[in-house]
């Protein structure tokens, strides 16, 4: 049923009375029972629509009307809302769902218009707490009211604080008990879906931690959580590119609200790597354990990270330790597998990418790394046609559709490395959109002048913004070797080495550098990947 939203009704339904001048939901004893913001608005929204029943979209809309949010919060507020009502799902007294449609109040609501028009008590969507507001006007009841709730808060803060001080938290772990409540539940059940890896599962997961937060802004935990889920989006699953930010922003937040949190600080490396900031992603990890020395997931991170940076002693180091920390972990055997290719260690490598593989199936990383291994080696047939397996299952896996145009560009396929680059610059995401015009430009026949400047512009801009990954370096040299310009070339590609781009095969065999082989400088730049290969071969 429509209503007027300048409207204010009383609601009554059952035991309950829901007032919206007032902001209140009262029982038949007139005891108010206290409800979030969010919890407000959505008992709202199914009270002005009885008897009707709400479909999950409608409810999405109206309770978050400008928050992208799925089902699974959805289906935690309705949870929230049940458990301040007394309600229980099995047997629902309130609130029905409804299988496939939505939700509904179970009893008939009696709807009274009220005529006088006090100020609103409403919620702050943000904060889910009541504003000051201008209070003469209200009741001097509800002042009362709210004065003896205040006090009873500020008893229930000093008996907590008082029970807390009694037990000792672990120093490694020192946000773990910070709640017990259902917000912590949540971000304990959004911890879970965000360690299964899949992209579904991820955003159920972002969905958990936001939940959290409503119920308790600031719980520290749930805000490094939201962090490390924002950033496996744009890694992994083509996540929108405001994520990039938003979870440098989220782990900063809970370090402020937990300086000794190590969970922030590894959330915070895991953004700065996002945005191509391999240095400060180091040190944002190792502060991460420095608050907890047996952190595996840093000690994992740190060696992805440094892997990518040439030092490879340290990247199977740290893979080695976390492994030993936590010996199931499948993320780390990747990890471990990514250093091991580097070092040429191909047999361990694939001994480490099959564990990985027998734990989790349809890992994209463990998968992806298995066409980097067919890469190193040269095995680009092998490498095409293992990607081409996972972009037609999976084609909306953008990575599958970059690492498969690479391997027709070194098999000579340029037509079809052209319709792999335009598919990927009609995406949505700027990254990709980035390498789609670069394989573009690599595999035409002409050089397009306009593509050449955005493109070098694009690049040069990455590394401006503090950008220092190996691969910014290493598309500027093939860009500057397709142009013919030998001099600058040279000049990127032995940035790229000593930032960490140790694929030998890859240059060697690239069609832009194949007719360098006699070359001295190109020689020479080739001894120097060799130099360093064998300096992080060998055991310190």
């Amino acid at each position: 049923m429509h209503r007027d939203d300048s409207q204010h009704y009383l609601y009554q339904f059952g035991d309950l009375k829901l007032n919206t001048q007032l902001g209140t939901l009262v029982d038949s004893q007139g005891e108010e029972i206290l409800l979030p913001h969010l919890s407000y608005q959505l008992l709202l929204t199914l009270c002005a629509a009885a008897p009707a029943i709400v479909s999950q979209q409608h409810l999405i809309q109206a309770v978050w009307p400008e928050t992208v949010v799925g089902d699974e919060t959805l289906k935690q507020r309705i949870k929230l809302l049940r458990k301040a009502l007394g309600d229980d799902a099995s047997q629902p007294k309130y609130i029905e769902a409804v299988r496939g449609r939505g939700y509904r109040i179970l009893p008939p609501v009696k709807a009274t218009p009220l005529t006088d028009k006090p100020e609103a008590a409403g919620l702050m969507l943000a904060s889910d707490q009541l504003p000051l507001g201008n209070t003469q006007n209200y009741p001097s009841y509800w002042k009362m009211t709210s004065l003896i709730l205040f006090i009873f808060l500020l008893l229930f803060i000093y008996v907590a604080i008082l029970i807390s001080s009694t037990h000792s938290l672990s120093p490694t772990q020192p946000q773990t008990a910070q709640s017990s409540g259902f917000d912590t539940e949540l971000y304990e059940k959004g911890l879970e879906y965000y360690h299964r890896y899949r992209e579904e599962d991820n955003r159920h997961a972002i969905d958990l931690f936001l939940s959290a937060i409503a119920i308790n802004p600031d719980h520290a935990l749930a805000y490094a959580g939201l962090s490390d889920a924002y950033s496996q989006g744009v890694f992994q699953f083509n996540g929108p590119d405001a994520w990039r930010q938003q979870a440098v922003d989220t782990a900063y937040k809970a370090i402020a609200l937990n300086p000794n949190l190590a969970q922030g600080y590894k959330a915070l490396g895991l953004a700065y790597y996002n945005k191509g900031w391999l240095a400060k992603a180091i040190q944002a990890n190792n502060r991460a354990l420095e608050k907890q020395p047996n952190f595996s997931e840093a000690m994992s991170n740190l060696s992805y990270i440094y892997r990518e940076t040439g030092q490879l002693q340290q990247a199977l180091y740290w893979a080695d330790k976390a492994l030993k920390t936590d010996p199931k972990n499948s993320v780390s055997m990747v990890h471990r597998a990514h250093a091991l290719i580097a070092l040429g260690r191909y047999r361990a490598a694939r001994e480490s990418l099959d564990k990985a593989l027998a734990l989790q199936p349809d890992s994209l990383l463990a998968n992806d790394t298995l066409g980097l291994w067919y890469l190193y080696q040269g095995n680009f047939i092998t490498a095409r046609d293992h990607y081409l397996r996972l972009t037609t299952h999976q084609p909306e896996q953008l990575k599958f559709v970059w690492r498969l145009a690479q391997c027709r560009l070194y098999l000579g396929e340029f037509a079809a490395s052209m319709t792999l680059g335009k598919q990927l610059a009609a995406s949505p995401h700027p990254r990709q959109q980035q390498r789609g015009e670069l394989i573009q430009f690599l595999a035409e026949d002409h050089i397009e002048k306009q593509r050449l400047t955005e493109l070098v512009e694009a690049y040069h801009q990455r590394q401006t913004q503090g950008s220092d990954r190996p691969a910014d370096s290493f598309a500027l040299a093939q860009i500057y070797a397709k142009s013919g310009e030998t001099v600058l070339s040279n000049r990127y590609l032995i940035q790229a080495i000593n930032q960490g781009w140790l694929a030998k095969a890859l240059l060697v065999q690239h069609p832009l550098f194949t007719k360098r082989h006699q070359d001295a400088d190109f020689k020479r730049l080739l001894a120097e990947i060799d130099q360093q290969l064998i300096r992080e071969s060998t055991p310190r």
